[in-house]
């Protein structure tokens, strides 16, 4: 399973470094003003461990996690624990997690919770709150020539695998429920998005998870920003809100999840149509329309690689706007930095270089440093 950035935008930023753009869009004004950058010294933080208390939070730090991607399950011993202690200190309160019902139930009826359990207990060790992204389709459970991105073909399945994980991780803490990932995009809603469809599947396994555990929040599949795609690999996302409150998503969410990427642009430049300052609030919009307006939107993945065209001096201000902005507004709930470590070391690849820190456990400055003074504000 592939990593998780937004897709359109990735896509937006190949077409940009291929007619030369880049510049152009990092350049446009901004009302606001451009943040300091920190400054700071890389740092090894190898070996950080979940020995002693977690730092105490602000406010901000409450409203704020990170999203470590398929890799995390690989992670083990020391590593892991490194990993997310490191999280941890920075004073972040959220790790969202897969839990990928196609690698966990490959043959009906029998589990192996061993890569969740591991990465749970963990992250309980080291202070954190769990996100539990329930996604992905095993072979049994899907139509012929498809893949695990591909819905159940009977929704029933994916509820009772929803019931089974609620019923092995409440009472280790975890509170909070994705159902999907980035439903709006072809990529993961094989063959193409339907609201309907999703509508249907969001259901059930709201209703299993309430069942457990009636004081879970349950959140939507995280929509992508799908800017400029054309409608066979995307849908925008409030145009998919709408059509799933119309298919009766109504009453089966607690939140509404959203992935506000705006790279290479900052997320305060607005240029008619921006996934962070127009689409966060207009999402809320809907939802008030339908009913909603107690209801939060929660950012369940924001970030930005390192990379020569958005260097860690650019993330350090993109970050900085991004939470700056986002705790303003009274309707938003936490925001989820993709990622803190890199999942590997191919200068040349995007989803390698999404982490604020190397992969050799090292800091990039001073996009870290930037991410902790934001989480130290009150």
């Amino acid at each position: 399973m592939r990593l998780r950035v937004a897709w359109a935008v990735a896509l937006a930023l190949a077409v940009g470094l291929a007619v030369g753009a880049v510049v152009v869009v990092i350049g446009r004004s901004d009302s606001s003003p451009a943040p300091p950058v920190p400054k700071a010294s890389p740092q090894s933080v190898a070996n950080l461990t979940c020995s002693g208390p977690p730092p105490p939070r602000t406010r901000a730090g409450d409203r704020a996690g990170f999203s470590e991607g398929a890799v995390l399950g690989g992670r083990q011993g020391a590593s892991l624990e490194a990993e997310l202690a490191g999280i941890a200190a920075t004073g972040a309160r959220y790790l969202r997690i897969d839990v990928d019902w196609s690698a966990i139930e490959q043959s009906p009826g029998t589990h192996d919770w061993s890569a969740v359990d591991r990465i749970v207990d963990t992250a309980h060790a080291c202070g954190l709150d769990v996100i539990g992204l329930l996604a992905y389709t095993p072979a049994w459970a899907r139509g012929p020539g498809s893949t695990e991105h591909s819905p159940p073909t009977d929704p029933a399945t994916f509820a009772s695998f929803a019931r089974a994980a609620v019923q092995r991780y409440a009472s280790r803490g975890v509170k909070a429920w994705e159902i999907w990932n980035e439903p709006n995009l072809t990529f993961y809603w094989l063959p193409a998005p339907d609201p309907a469809a999703y509508a249907a599947l969001l259901g059930p396994a709201y209703d299993a998870i309430k069942a457990v555990d009636p004081s879970s929040t349950v959140i939507t599949g995280g929509l992508a920003p799908a800017e400029n795609q054309p409608r066979k690999e995307a849908m925008k996302p409030l145009p998919f809100l709408e059509a799933v409150y119309r298919a009766g998503g109504a009453g089966k969410f607690d939140a509404v999840g959203y992935h506000p990427y705006t790279y290479p642009a900052m997320p305060t430049d607005d240029p008619g149509d921006g996934p962070f300052v127009t689409t966060t609030p207009r999402l809320h919009d809907v939802m008030t329309k339908h009913g909603d307006k107690q209801k939060q939107v929660w950012g369940t993945e924001m970030g930005a690689p390192t990379q020569p065209t958005t260097p860690p001096t650019f993330v350090a201000q993109y970050l900085t706007r991004a939470y700056s902005r986002w705790d303003r507004w009274s309707f938003t709930g936490p925001l989820i930095w993709y990622a803190y470590l890199d999942a590997g070391t191919n200068p040349t690849d995007v989803e390698d270089n999404l982490g604020l820190v190397r992969a050799d456990f090292v800091t990039k400055e001073p996009a870290f440093a930037a991410f902790e003074k934001a989480m130290r504000r009150r």
